[in-house]
């Protein structure tokens, strides 16, 4: 008998991974549409959302990327990894590019402090969400082939 392969997210983890991340860009971009700043300045931190936002995918992708290539090689040596060092190094700097950007000017912002803390808490959870969406995203494609290539064997069997 085969043992049925179970989906690493539920339905619940999923559309719980996707409202996050909606809903911490919307709440960013409320407070920054909302705030009495000039436009250049609610550009400067749209970039560094959007940049931090790509880059916590990008980063995701590219440490677990590497984390199975390594697996790998230990099996067979003439593997190729997926991403080059200069990749994984500019997903790393991107990051901390986005991050150092977004906190320098809050830092010089003559903002109180509660406000820096709201984009703060805001940027952490586009963050954190960010990563989980795309960890979410590339389970689900992997599962759902697994699933699949598990019912043709179940199928030639019977």
């Amino acid at each position: 008998m085969i043992q049925k392969y179970r989906r690493r997210n539920t339905l619940a983890f999923t559309a719980v991974s996707y409202f996050a991340l909606a809903a911490g860009l919307f709440l960013f971009c409320l407070g920054v549409y909302n705030a009495d700043w000039e436009l250049n300045v609610k550009g400067y931190y749209l970039l560094c959302m959007v940049l931090i936002t790509i880059c916590c995918i990008v980063v995701q992708k590219v440490v677990r990327d590497n984390t199975e290539d390594n697996e790998i090689r230990l099996e067979n040596p003439k593997h190729r990894m997926r991403n080059t060092v200069a990749f994984t190094g500019m997903s790393f700097a991107g990051l901390i590019i986005g991050y150092g950007m977004f906190l320098i000017g809050l830092y010089n912002a003559p903002f109180e402090l509660n406000v820096k803390g709201y984009y703060i808490a805001v940027i952490l959870l586009i963050s954190y969400s960010a990563i989980g969406v795309q960890k979410v995203t590339r389970d689900n494609a992997e599962d759902k082939e697994i699933l699949a290539e598990q019912d043709a064997r179940r199928d030639i069997q019977a």
